[in-house]
């Protein structure tokens, strides 16, 4: 959520900036004022009127004590202390008003993000490798489903036997595929770890505070796997725990910045998401997933999301994967990021780039309802406290990699060529058609 005083303390410049995300947000901002300015009048007319009440109680004592008459004053002192109360209520009902409207807005964006209102505003910074189409191949291109479920006794992907057990758009990967998604895993969290991240293996439920807190409940509760017997949440993305495991803690600022990193299955729903071109693992139930998560202070934090963002593109590189890197327009951000970069991996099979990673710098947006602060001593020796700000990013989606590997790699006989990074990993140069 955003902080109201920084909102109003740079007006021009957020209502600028968050015109871009909301276009009525004129309007949104004339109630912000009204509101404010109400509660800042009650505020006022409570702290005079506690005054003369002080001032009045002590004006009783003196006279009771005196053995004067304090009657007519004690009157007078409960219809003030009826005032405040009222006031107090009419104060907490312009608060819960004001906070209500300032909950829902999205994250201011920041520099460099592209102040447009949709995605074509978006910026490709990098690219990196040719990309090729299905006709440059020089045999019959195959979609990755294809070539998953032709690699033979070696193993592959099983979505018949899946559905059976479970359901439809529920991954079963066998054999050597098997083998591949775990080396993909294995590899992410070395790379992870390498960068200097604290490996966390989270609960892979949570309970419904958590999903608030975090901002998936109530406006994504219809993508959750839930088991409303026991208040418990499949985790739909591994941000979810990273991001409640500090809640209501103050953390020392000689510990920043934090890095972390988790691994996890995540579990979506997906209602009424699927198209045509959504097919086998473009978009399932079940996921790994190596989330990147970063604590540290609001100084830090635009760095920082650089620092991700080249983290998040070299293990693609390693893979051999072509791939572009694009900062989002602030029409096109997650509500709780104020800046992103999306590192989408191509696969040929949708002649398109898509997204396998995305690296958002959230500010202080999530450690605001979380209530996740930094303490720093300065130096006349004093105690400075703010809220942390949060970054969050994925060591690359393992199902679009695995997408993108069997698609790119493919061969002539229907065998995948492992990326020379996996094969430690794999114990394998390739899968079907014979191994090398």
């Amino acid at each position: 959520m955003l902080s109201i005083k920084a909102l109003l303390e740079n007006i021009d410049d957020a209502v600028n900036r968050l015109k871009s995300r909301e276009p009525e947000f004129d309007r949104v901002y004339e109630k912000i004022v009204q509101l404010d300015e109400n509660r800042r009048r009650l505020i006022r007319e409570v702290e005079e009127l506690q005054a003369r009440h002080n001032a009045m109680s002590k004006e009783i004592g003196i006279l009771k004590k005196s053995g004067g008459d304090a009657s007519e004053l004690l009157e007078k002192s409960q219809q003030l202390a009826n005032r405040i109360k009222n006031l107090d209520s009419e104060r907490n009902a312009a608060i819960a008003k004001l906070d209500a409207i300032v909950e829902v807005l999205p994250n201011i964006p920041i520099d460099p993000t592209p102040l447009v209102g949709d995605k074509s505003g978006n910026i490709v910074v990098k690219t990196w490798k040719e990309p090729k189409t299905p006709e440059q191949w020089d045999f019959k291109f195959r979609h990755h489903i294809e070539v998953a479920e032709n690699l033979g006794a070696n193993g592959g992907l099983d979505f018949i036997r899946a559905a059976k057990m479970t359901g439809s758009n529920w991954p079963m990967y066998r054999g050597d595929l098997a083998r591949l998604e775990w080396a993909l895993v294995m590899f992410l969290i070395d790379r992870s770890v390498e960068d200097g991240r604290e490996l966390i293996i989270p609960p892979y439920l949570v309970n419904s505070q958590s999903m608030f807190s975090s901002g998936q409940f109530p406006k994504f509760r219809e993508q959750a796997y839930e088991c409303k017997d026991d208040d418990l949440v499949l985790l739909p993305t591994s941000e979810v725990a990273l991001l409640n495991l500090y809640r209501d803690e103050i953390i020392p600022a000689e510990r920043l910045p934090m890095r972390l990193s988790s691994f996890t299955p995540c579990f979506r729903r997906e209602a009424g998401t699927y198209g045509k071109d959504e097919r086998g693992l473009i978009r399932i139930h079940q996921f790994h997933k190596i989330e990147l998560f970063s604590f540290v202070l609001p100084e830090e934090s635009r760095a920082e999301l650089e620092r991700m963002t080249r983290f998040a593109e070299s293990p693609v590189e390693s893979l051999g994967l072509p791939y572009r890197t694009t900062l989002l327009a602030a029409g096109d951000l997650a509500h709780q990021s104020a800046c992103t970069y999306d590192i989408e991996v191509w696969l040929p099979g949708q002649n398109s780039y898509s997204e396998a990673s995305s690296v958002s710098n959230c500010t202080d947006y999530q450690s605001r309802r979380l209530n996740i602060r930094y303490q720093k001593k300065l130096d006349n020796g004093k105690k400075e406290r703010g809220y942390i700000h949060l970054l969050n990013g994925t060591a690359v989606a393992v199902s679009r990699a695995i997408i993108a590997i069997l698609e790119n790699f493919q061969q002539a006989d229907g065998s995948v060529v492992i990326p020379e990074a996996l094969r430690p990993y794999t114990g394998f140069e390739r899968i079907g058609g014979g191994k090398g």
